[in-house]
């Protein structure tokens, strides 16, 4: 990717155990509410993440751990550690969450008390790279708030030219194909 501010990069505010374990390649989908992403998604974005209402019994007890690590907001800012690409997009009721749940961290019932969905989610199949210099950014009032998108101030600058994927090709070729094979 080329050196980019994030002024032209959205900026995507999700939970921030969730951010860590897509980092860590646990997960490989977003669950998302249609209201929250309205339309396309058509470019690179970064994952911010959100501190506040992040809620342990939300967690797959083999993932909680995911919600301990991340129960805080450090002190010295919001880490932004990731840029996602979307790979494949998906509209799944609540009740096929179930055959979804390798992919994510969250239990279905977690998913469903989150977004209290009357009709279908989005499910996004995510392509991540880990930034090789994270930045600590500032969390300013005009970030928070119970929304999905946000944009960087202009003076925040996340240098996109060196990343790394956090799966290899051949394994994230793996996750989409089980992702569609979950889903079909």
């Amino acid at each position: 990717m080329s050196e980019a501010k994030t002024a032209a990069i959205p900026a995507l505010k999700e939970r921030a155990g969730v951010v860590n374990a897509v980092l860590e390649g646990t997960q490989t989908v977003l669950v998302r509410h249609p209201t929250l992403d309205p339309g396309t998604i058509d470019g690179p974005f970064v994952l911010y993440p959100a501190y506040t209402h992040q809620e342990p019994d939300r967690y797959q007890p083999r993932y909680e751990d995911y919600y301990y690590r991340a129960s805080a907001k450090p002190e010295e800012g919001v880490p932004i550690r990731a840029v996602a690409d979307v790979r494949g997009e998906y509209t799944v009721s609540s009740d096929d969450l179930a055959s979804l749940a390798r992919h994510y961290v969250y239990t279905p019932e977690g998913l469903r008390d989150k977004y209290d969905p009357d009709g279908d989610l989005r499910v996004l199949l995510l392509r991540v790279s880990e930034l090789d210099s994270p930045r600590i950014i500032e969390e300013r009032g005009s970030y928070r708030g119970c929304r999905a998108w946000i944009d960087l101030a202009d003076d925040v600058e996340i240098g996109l030219e060196s990343t790394t994927p956090v799966l290899d090709d051949p394994t994230f070729a793996e996750r989409r194909a089980a992702v569609r094979d979950a889903l079909e």
